[in-house]
């Protein structure tokens, strides 16, 4: 990971134009993440006798548990003119619970009938670069508007686990999923006066390079900001939207997972 990370880097370094070698910006963003994780996932079980993994039906993340909204934190920085540019984006996300729900089919080692809960974990790192492309500014009561669009390409590392167990505890299931995906990206933002609004969206067309993630996904982000007049702080409310589809093996059990992550942020934008 370290050594694709290191040449992505350098390749967009190399791409980049006028956004970062003009007096570029430093933009550091910390922010309060209000997500939740759903959708659902299948695990094949072992028969025993020597016969061949049985497949089984989908469980619903709601059914371990999950499926509400949870405090988590991410950073985001940014390189560049304050619109497009170099951008890394780091988000942590851990989501226990105490909530249980009963399964109506085997998952893994889990029975049909257990008792269950979950606890949810990943770190995900995305880099990424983005390219002016078009700018046009009009006037709108005696201010100016001002209508920007970008586009570039996003390389996002992913590793979760989710950590299924009994209610007491007897028998543990645990997903390990890791990938990297690329996407293309596009930005626009309109602004006015202290307010902008920004639309993010990337979509990956089943471009993996390596791992567990795959098929088409998609990822929304939309964010509302307000500059403090006269200093470098800038508030902001966003909502995001990620596919996260995946196919794997935990031993020699298959599985099958097609979740979502979804929810809202809050945070702040400090301006170097």
């Amino acid at each position: 990971m370290r050594a694709l990370v290191a040449v992505v880097t350098a390749s967009l370094l190399s791409s980049c134009t006028a956004t970062l070698l003009f007096e570029p910006q430093l933009l550091v963003s910390p922010y309060l993440a209000e997500y939740q994780l759903r959708g659902k996932v299948a695990v094949q079980s072992d028969p025993g006798g020597g016969n061949p993994p049985q497949d089984n039906p989908a469980q619903q993340l709601r059914t371990f548990g999950q499926d509400h909204h949870r405090d988590d934190v991410g950073v985001r920085v940014d390189l560049g003119d304050g619109f497009a540019g170099l951008r890394a984006d780091y988000y942590r996300l851990d989501m226990g619970t105490s909530h249980t729900g009963v399964l109506d089919g085997n998952w893994g080692v889990l029975q049909t009938t257990d008792i269950v809960r979950m606890r949810a974990e990943m770190d995900e790192l995305r880099l990424g670069y983005l390219e002016p492309l078009w700018a046009t500014t009009v006037d709108w009561r005696e201010q100016p508007l001002k209508f920007e669009v970008a586009a570039g390409g996003v390389l996002a590392h992913r590793s979760m686990h989710l950590r299924a167990q009994t209610d007491d505890g007897l028998r543990r299931q645990t997903l390990q999923i890791d990938g990297d995906v690329v996407y293309v990206a596009a930005r626009a933002r309109v602004g006015w006066h202290d307010v902008a609004l920004d639309f993010d969206y990337a979509i990956s067309p089943h471009v993996a390079l390596g791992g567990d993630f795959g098929d088409v996904m998609q990822d929304i982000e939309l964010r509302a900001s307000y500059t403090l007049p006269m200093r470098d702080l800038t508030f902001f409310a966003g909502y995001r939207y990620s596919d996260l589809v995946a196919d794997g093996h935990v031993g020699t059990l298959a599985y099958d997972a097609d979740l979502r992550l979804d929810g809202f942020q809050f945070g702040l934008t400090v301006s170097f």
